[in-house]
């Protein structure tokens, strides 16, 4: 733990106390956590944020993801109570999920898991509904509107998990002090606009059957729950 977060946690042990036990004791830890922030110079946004994490997930996209894995990555962060950025890198890029821990890590693993098995489903319609398929444009459409199926059937399953009392209040002032300002992702959606074909809508529901199967089992860490069943 580094010295900045020791001095948190002390402030917030202060505070905990300063809220309980007798009047006298609860003066002195009052005094005692508001001379710890004075003295190292702890914001209320500062104490606040106390406990909120960042966990990251790599994206299929190095620069604009697709619509069908940004809904997966928002999905992901609403059941789990987080906020989420996209955060490009040079030849990567990456979902940041914003959340009091342990909601942060379990949301990144949750993502991580449920977009290999997305990739898995859509390189197999791919490779079987769509091999007379010549055009590569129609391809990568028809397969994006596979993955959009799949994604909203097996984002449907995931329960949603009891939020901690605070952490909407806590990740905001996290945000304000880590990420004031924020650009608008720009994702690709290669069928913006146009008029769906009848091959279209199968490739669509032929996703939703397909995200039926979808699986999040406990993985590392005794803290991952079990949260879809095929």
């Amino acid at each position: 733990m580094s010295t900045r977060e020791d001095i948190l946690e002390k402030i917030r042990k202060c505070m905990a106390l300063a809220s309980s036990g007798s009047e006298h004791e609860a003066a002195a830890a009052l005094r005692q956590a508001q001379k710890l922030m004075e003295l190292h110079q702890v914001s209320q946004a500062e104490m606040l944020a106390v406990g909120v994490r960042e966990s990251k997930a790599k994206s299929g996209a190095a620069a604009r993801p697709a619509n069908w894995e940004s809904e997966l990555a928002a999905y992901v962060a609403a059941a789990f109570g987080c906020k989420l950025i996209f955060m490009p890198a040079w030849d990567d890029a990456w979902w940041v999920f914003i959340g009091l821990s342990p909601a942060d890590e379990i949301a990144a693993y949750s993502f991580d898991v449920l977009l290999r098995q997305a990739l898995k489903a859509r390189r197999e319609f791919i490779e079987v509904a769509l091999k007379r398929t010549k055009k590569r444009t129609n391809k990568t459409r028809r397969a994006d509107l596979f993955s959009e199926g799949w994604v909203r059937t097996a984002c449907a399953q995931v329960g949603a998990v009891l939020v901690q009392e605070g952490a909407a209040e806590a990740i905001q002032a996290h945000m304000q002090l880590k990420h004031p300002s924020l650009g608008t992702l720009a994702t690709t959606d290669r069928n913006a606009g146009r008029n769906w074909s009848d091959k279209d809508h199968d490739a669509y529901a032929q996703g939703r059957s397909a995200g039926r199967g979808a699986q999040l089992h406990r993985g590392v860490g005794a803290n991952k729950p079990h949260l879809l069943e095929g």
